[in-house]
């Protein structure tokens, strides 16, 4: 006989199917959402030029770790284009105010504390607006960025959410 309980006593046959289940569900659910990026965007595409600390300016503004950089410096690196001299002259402000408390540039503040503290000071300037703008259209209004959001994109054509899948986030 044996003394010991086994460490799968309490999983029947049942519940071990609807688990394996659950989790084949999970990957097609990631493979249909992995078909729906863009092949341009899964690719070791270079990064944009960036000045130093915008990106990851960018990143604590709007903090997404499923998020490679490269979809944070696309819509940054336009907005360099658009707005060179807001954007050096907000980054030089950042960058000197990182430097008088923390003795160190922006970007090489390990505490997201310390670089949020610094940011909530000119939440109200323009330079932060325009990066803050640039990242939310960006993002936000992605569609090659939709699924890693969760979101299905529009349902008006299709007769709205409540006659599709209004209650399927089981995430929220």
């Amino acid at each position: 006989m044996h003394d010991s309980p086994s460490p799968h006593a309490g999983l029947s046959r049942r519940r071990f199917m609807s688990l394996s289940g659950q989790s084949l569900l999970a990957l097609g659910v990631t493979a249909v959402a992995a078909q729906l990026i863009p092949v341009t965007l899964l690719a070791d595409e270079a990064l944009p030029a960036l000045p130093q600390g915008l990106l990851r300016m960018g990143r604590d503004i709007y903090p997404h770790d499923r998020l490679n950089d490269l979809h944070y410096a696309k819509p940054l690196a336009e907005l360099v284009t658009q707005q060179p001299e807001l954007i050096a002259d907000g980054l030089r402000e950042l960058q000197a105010s990182a430097e008088r408390r923390h003795g160190q540039p922006f970007e090489g503040l390990n505490t997201e504390i310390d670089r949020v503290a610094l940011l909530r000071e000119i939440e109200t300037g323009a330079f932060f607006r325009a990066v803050r703008n640039a990242l939310m259209f960006g993002l936000y209004d992605n569609p090659a960025l939709f699924p890693l959001f969760g979101y299905e994109g529009s349902s008006v054509e299709k007769g709205g959410y409540l006659a599709r899948g209004y209650n399927d986030l089981d995430w929220l």
